[in-house]
């Protein structure tokens, strides 16, 4: 019976949540700086992939970092 009554109230406690959730799918989508028609020069192509590399390292540190801050919390080292 407890075990009812528990899982009942859950239910009733997540069902605004759930029912607030934003869809994860339906994200934005940027356009690209440089029309898909004209093809890249080997500088645009160049400038193009050392920015995403960029944005990718930049990403994986705050990763990284974000990682080491909860790891700290919980590992005390072997």
């Amino acid at each position: 019976m407890r075990i009812m009554m528990a899982t009942a109230l859950l239910a009733m406690l997540m069902a605004p949540h759930a029912a607030g959730a934003k869809d994860r799918g339906e994200q934005e989508v940027e356009s690209p700086k440089v029309s898909a028609s004209k093809p890249y020069s080997a500088e645009e192509s160049a400038a193009l992939g050392r920015a995403a590399r960029a944005k990718a390292e930049a990403q994986e540190r705050v990763w990284d970092r974000k990682m080491k801050t909860i790891a700290r919390g919980i590992c005390t080292g072997c």
